[in-house]
């Protein structure tokens, strides 16, 4: 489940869901995606794949603190819901442990690419993590090769 935090995007406030959510409960759109970070929040907190079984779109206005935000996030599209199950759609993009993990490699990539990275020839960068480049690889593969066509001889 949560290891607690969850995944911010710059872009959330400007996104279309977001006005519609906002249009449709006549709230700001600060408001709109603080409640949509409180209730993202509790889904990570409580489940592993964005299904909640034996809760009601009522829980979801419950944890957002606003009546009728979950009939807004449906209608936005960012939830599913039926008489006793939630289901949130691409919860595995942002909130899995692997999503978590994924981004947080990502932006490591990038700090260390800005810092010169691979194109650098000078001292080391400060590099938290060696870069996970398909060049190692590569090279590795072509050593192996060599190898094994000198054996062949």
């Amino acid at each position: 489940m949560a290891t607690g935090w969850i995944v911010f995007d710059k872009a959330l406030p400007s996104k279309p869901e977001v006005s519609i959510i906002s249009r449709a409960l006549g709230i700001s759109r600060a408001e709109a995606v603080l409640a949509c970070m409180m209730v993202w929040a509790w889904v990570d907190e409580n489940t592993t794949d964005g299904v909640m079984d034996g809760l009601g779109i009522e829980d979801v206005d419950y944890q957002a603190r606003i009546t009728g935000f979950g009939a807004a996030m449906a209608s936005a599209g960012w939830l599913q819901a039926d008489d006793r199950r939630l289901i949130f759609p691409n919860f595995d993009r942002w909130n899995t442990e692997t999503a978590k993990q994924r981004l947080q490699k990502s932006q490591r990539q990038r700090r260390w690419r800005s810092k010169g990275g691979a194109a650098s020839t000078g001292p080391s960068t400060g590099a938290s993590t060696p870069a996970s480049t398909e060049a190692t690889t590569t090279e590795q593969n072509r050593r192996e090769e060599e190898r094994r066509y000198q054996e062949e001889e």
